[in-house]
């Protein structure tokens, strides 16, 4: 099976101790996942879990996973595995016979139908209406609605296969023809699925805004519960894909400017672009009152995605809503990272801030989505946001209390501050100085020295009124 594991082909920069593995477990979020993803998809985040579980109950969890699927051959690898010695059961091979014998079937009822669609005399046809496609196939090559549907039943079959490029074609082309809302509905999920799968981030994406734009509709056809959890169900799959880059280098050749340093450095920027304009643009639409609300009522754990996306994109000018958004689901939904936000914002508890870093180091390296990034910058991003905002309310800051907050040895921080001269300065008895500007006039002195009781007043009155905006 190929799956999104290959993504995060990196080796873990550091053994887990005792107490990482368990911290890792303890905010692993698989068993959340599951319940909002196709199998399929499910498969990747059971295997990253080799890192921080026995490898030999992942294997189990994988084969209870797909055993109901048509990978036959992947899962009698996988039984073999766990039964070494032992010769596969009967009912492997009658599956196997079963399977065949259906894909047999399935492929000579659509053969005809596929050749018809890619001759060049039905492409100059075919136009936009779908009613003239479907009167003129049914009258000038006898394709009727039973033969349309034969191409949806096959893209399932080869879906459930593990054939996900053949499943996309097939799912494709029966959008094209079907009138049908429901099973076109069901098709665009298989195909967003089957594009995830095959690391197609731009088509994954089409498919992402088709389903959008079908379930944010005022007209949606289903029930306010039954948009809402689809709604949740995007949200998860979406993760795939914007926690990955569209970018791609190009292939490297033999000369040798094409593995020099300045190449590698561009295409490494090139792909942190590409990430950030993703998450950007999952920040704005996970902002959004439908999708924040989605969040709070459904899936609170997606704020974890959420913080790491506004460090990874130093957006902090947006951390209001996710402060307020931590705040109310303090009580259904902790984690090192909504804790972070907690310290910084609402209950200002500075001390606390050194275990959550190591905690988050740790989140960084073994969570499936967030492991797509770069860690260093992550780390760095968020050093930067905890700098800045407790300096604007702790006096006699020192390189000792930054250390401590960092979770840092001296140096690293000594260059830190360095890197911000021209924002700080340090004194000979390690005393850090804020570079402050002062206001240009008397009254943006006094807006500096009442915003901060601003925010204070807009988040009680946000409480007692139960208001969903400022």
């Amino acid at each position: 099976m190929q799956s999104e594991k290959k993504q995060h082909e990196a080796p873990q920069p550091f053994e887990l101790s005792d107490t990482q593995l368990e911290m890792a477990r303890k905010y692993d979020l698989t068993d959340k996942f599951v319940h909002f993803l196709d199998r399929h998809l499910v498969y990747p985040l059971i295997e990253n879990l080799e890192f921080t579980h026995d490898p030999k109950e992942v294997e189990e969890w994988e084969y209870e996973l797909l055993k109901d699927t048509y990978m036959t051959k992947f899962v009698e690898d996988k039984w073999l595995g766990l039964h070494p010695g032992e010769e596969l059961p009967k009912e492997f091979a009658d599956k196997q016979q079963k399977i065949q014998k259906e894909l047999v079937s399935l492929n000579d009822s659509t053969k005809k139908t596929l050749e018809i669609l890619s001759s060049q005399e039905v492409q100059e046809n075919l136009k936009q209406d779908k009613s003239y496609n479907r009167e003129y196939l049914s009258k000038k090559h006898g394709i009727d609605d039973a033969k349309i549907y034969e191409l949806y039943k096959f893209g399932k079959f080869q879906y459930n296969r593990g054939d996900y490029v053949m499943a996309s074609d097939l799912l494709n082309n029966f959008r094209l023809l079907s009138t049908n809302q429901e099973l076109n509905f069901s098709a665009t999920w298989g195909k967003l699925a089957a594009e995830i799968i095959s690391f197609f981030w731009n088509e994954a994406m089409n498919e992402f805004n088709k389903l959008r734009e079908i379930i944010d509709s005022r007209n949606y056809q289903g029930t306010t519960i039954d948009q809402l959890n689809k709604r949740t169900w995007l949200i998860h799959y979406s993760l795939f894909i914007f926690f990955n880059s569209n970018f791609t280098a190009t292939d490297a050749d033999s000369s040798e400017d094409s593995e020099s340093e300045e190449k590698q450095e561009a295409d490494k920027k090139k792909n942190l672009d590409e990430r950030n304009k993703n998450l950007s643009s999952m920040i704005d639409l996970f902002l959004s009152s439908s999708y924040l609300s989605t969040i709070q009522a459904s899936c609170p754990w997606i704020l974890r995605y959420l913080i790491v996306a506004l460090l990874q994109t130093r957006q902090y000018k947006r951390l209001r809503d996710i402060v307020r958004a931590v705040d109310v689901e303090t009580y259904e939904y902790q984690d090192p990272f909504t804790k972070l936000i907690e310290s910084l914002f609402v209950t200002f508890e500075f001390d606390n801030l050194s275990d959550l870093i190591e905690q988050i180091s740790v989140l960084i390296e073994t969570d499936f989505f967030i492991s797509n990034l770069d860690a260093q910058k992550l780390v760095l991003n968020m050093q930067e946001l905890i700098f800045n905002t407790v300096t604007k309310v702790y006096t006699g800051l020192t390189e000792e209390n930054l250390c401590k907050m960092f979770n840092e040895d001296l140096p690293v921080v000594q260059k830190f501050l360095e890197e911000r001269k021209d924002q700080v300065s340090v004194a000979e008895d390690g005393s850090i100085i804020v570079k402050t500007q002062t206001p240009s006039t008397v009254y943006q002195q006094v807006y500096e020295k009442t915003k901060a009781f601003n925010f204070k007043t807009n988040q009680i009155l946000n409480t007692a009124f139960n208001k969903s905006d400022y």
